[in-house]
């Protein structure tokens, strides 16, 4: 293997175009994003170190650590040299805790990779897809959609000074076991709302009598020239509401609006122990696209990881 060198503390802007370029190459190889969206939020608040690894001036690795998490991802054309294993051996050295990794999609490389580091699955990742064509056909506005009486539907609006806290605190409410999703902070939220994919009016407040119920954000990406993909970014519902059909109110909203952008591709992602959920998506026309899997080293502590190697 050529040698590698590693720039630790990678959080200069230089340095992170090449983390976000190298990220989107592997995405377009891999058909999945390597790493999650908070994971970069959490490297431009300083929450979590970047390093990047490189062969010469190039960079061919990009690994992340912090908060008890590790992301890792290897640029297509330097895999299966032995790039992987180095790169994880480094960034775990000397790290305690339980390490978990997510090995994405079916990835046997990445599966030897972590069983070869001492890892072991313990938690599943559907990616659930829906063919376009069956997104609502009748034109009808999100804001259309039926709801359950007392409740009413507007877009985010960040100039009303409490929709930023309301949306952390259904979000915590709501995921409040998920290990990612759960611990979003207003800081976290705030920085999301920059990432050049987030539009206001695809992010939907569900109002009930005692305030924010619920919420769905959907995930415009658009390329150049061509119609855009859409992802379910996350239903939220106030555990205080459930029973009431606000999850499956919230998921018409969503395609309604999915249908209006003329989508290639829609998707989401969920937990596959999640059964209710799951079961919400496939009665929608979801089917099972891919699944991921993570891994979970037992060690002194507390880490976390995702990886494309």
């Amino acid at each position: 293997m050529e040698q590698l060198g590693v720039v630790r503390e990678a959080r200069d802007p230089e340095s992170l175009d090449a983390a976000r370029e190298l990220i989107r190459d592997a995405e377009r190889v891999d058909g999945r994003p390597p790493v999650s969206d908070q994971a970069m939020v959490a490297v431009v608040q300083g929450q979590r170190e970047m390093r990047l690894y490189r062969v010469d001036a190039r960079t061919v690795a990009v690994g992340i650590l912090g908060e008890g998490e590790v992301d890792l991802v290897v640029a297509p054309d330097a895999r299966r040299r032995g790039t992987g294993s180095a790169v994880l051996a480094d960034l775990i050295d000397g790290v305690p805790g339980e390490l978990r990794a997510w090995s994405h999609g079916e990835n046997p490389a990445a599966d030897a990779l972590l069983q070869a580091a001492g890892f072991t699955p313990v938690r599943s990742l559907f990616r659930m897809a829906l063919d376009p064509s069956l997104l609502p056909v009748d034109g009808r506005e999100p804001a259309a959609v039926p709801l359950p009486a007392g409740y009413n539907l507007r877009t985010f609006d960040a100039a009303r000074e409490s929709d930023s806290a309301d949306w952390v605190r259904v979000n915590a409410a709501a995921f409040a076991t998920h290990p990612e999703q759960g611990r979003i902070t207003e800081a976290d939220f705030a920085l999301m709302r920059e990432e050049p994919w987030f539009d206001a009016a695809d992010l939907f407040m569900l109002t009930g009598p005692s305030g924010l119920a619920g919420y769905t954000w959907v995930k415009t990406v658009r390329g150049e020239g061509s119609a855009p993909a859409v992802e379910l970014y996350a239903i939220g519902v106030d555990p205080s509401h459930a029973g009431r059909g606000l999850g499956r109110a919230l998921l018409d909203v969503t395609l309604a609006r999915m249908a209006k952008h003329g989508p290639t591709r829609v998707d989401l992602y969920v937990d596959g122990e999640n059964e209710r959920a799951v079961d919400l998506y496939l009665r929608a026309g979801f089917t099972i696209d891919s699944r991921s899997r993570q891994w979970l080293r037992i060690a002194e502590g507390r880490a976390s990881a995702r990886m494309d190697a």
